[in-house]
């Protein structure tokens, strides 16, 4: 386990990302829709196990940049730097470690791209402007388009850090130490130059390491500075559901809603592009419904205990290190495996502007806004029109 968590305080509490979990019990109806099956179960799971991941070294030609990466997304069928727009995922996950004295980036400013951070190891600082915060495990920060960042390693071992990003369809960067830009096309690496805004013409990187990026005005995140968006898991609250019956229940802590999203919003309506929690199972215990959304996608990361997955048609037992991708119309639900111990795990999930749920053993259909619970009939195109 260790390495994969941090060790988060026990306390009362949460819902999570199922979208049953938060509201009162519905008032079953019937509705005259046509609605589309959702039938494409999977026969395999889309699973890795981190610890057997290769790492990938990235560097910096003079090595002050240079981290070791597990690329977790990229094992499960991801495609570097390319959302759904390009057949990739919505968002990437990676287990990041940066030695001593390294970085995991210069200090830059993204135009459009989101960085989420979790420390689950080591020491480090962040970088904003003239000033840095020390982060140690269980610190948690987002950092939204146009602020400029850096990350290092301040300690004498390594620095393990959980890095989740979305996939925008065009990016930038500015380099503030070195004046540099990188432009990114889509599905591409970034390629930098040194440019002069005003002519467009090459010109020497400025010596000034604290000049303002453009890119800073940019940023409609909630909190106006890192320290609004910088947050440690002892602080941050627990809360619970539960089904009347009580056969599905949990806690769990909202990390993105602690650092300022909106729950459920796209980032167009001010939330943030993924939102990332981590949940508790006790013995027995199952999550949610068998259920499946027509566009969202769910990344779910073990960091303790065993977790029975099933999703399709399949049923799998998964441990400490296994992550499981649930991508938009395969049908999914986790439960702990185990009589006696605790099941946790990370969940990641984007935030579509619109979906829509099936529950395929119970044969309910349910919307989020508005938000409501029904099962259809089936009708004709014209029922009712003449």
């Amino acid at each position: 386990m260790s390495g994969y968590s941090p060790q988060l305080a026990d306390s009362r509490a949460r819902s999570s990302l199922c979208p049953t979990a938060r509201r009162p019990a519905y008032s079953p109806r019937t509705y005259a829709l046509v609605l589309p099956a959702h039938s494409h179960f999977h026969s395999t799971v889309h699973h890795t196990h981190i610890p057997a991941l290769p790492w990938q070294e990235r560097r910096s030609d003079a090595g002050r940049h240079r981290t070791l990466v597990r690329e977790i997304s990229a094992a499960l069928g991801g495609r570097p730097h390319t959302g759904t727009w390009g057949g990739g995922h919505p968002f990437a996950v990676e287990l990041v470690r940066v030695p001593p004295g390294a970085a995991l980036s210069p200090f830059q400013a993204h135009l459009a791209q989101w960085e989420f951070v979790l420390v689950l190891s080591g020491a480090g600082e962040v970088r904003r402007g003239e000033s840095t915060d020390a982060v140690r495990p269980g610190h948690v920060f987002v950092h939204p388009p146009g602020e400029a960042h850096q990350l290092r390693n301040s300690g004498s071992v390594d620095l393990e850090v959980m890095l989740v990003t979305d996939q925008p369809l065009l990016d930038a960067v500015h380099d503030l130490d070195s004046g540099t830009w990188h432009l990114r096309a889509p599905g591409q690496k970034l390629a930098s130059t040194h440019l002069s805004p005003a002519t467009g013409s090459s010109a020497a990187a400025p010596n000034d390491r604290t000049a303002a990026s453009p890119l800073l005005t940019a940023s409609a995140s909630p909190g106006a500075t890192l320290a609004d968006r910088l947050r440690h898991t002892n602080d941050i609250p627990w809360e619970s559901w539960d089904s009347p019956r009580r056969r599905f229940l949990g806690t769990s802590q909202e990390l993105s809603i602690a650092l300022g999203a909106q729950r459920n919003t796209p980032i167009g309506l001010g939330g943030h592009p993924f939102e990332v929690e981590f949940s508790r199972l006790d013995p027995g215990m199952t999550g949610c419904p068998f259920h499946s959304h027509a566009a969202q996608w769910e990344l779910y990361w073990i960091v303790r205990g065993q977790a029975t997955v099933r999703a399709g048609e399949t049923a799998h037992t998964f441990g400490p290190g296994d992550v499981v991708l649930h991508p938009p119309g395969e049908p999914h639900q986790i439960r702990n495996a185990s009589a006696t111990e605790r099941l946790e795990f990370y969940l990641i999930a984007d935030n579509p502007p619109a979906d829509y749920w099936h529950y395929p053993d119970s044969r309910k259909w349910g919307f989020r806004a508005p938000r409501m619970f029904f099962r259809p009939t089936e009708a004709d195109y014209y029922d009712g029109e003449e």
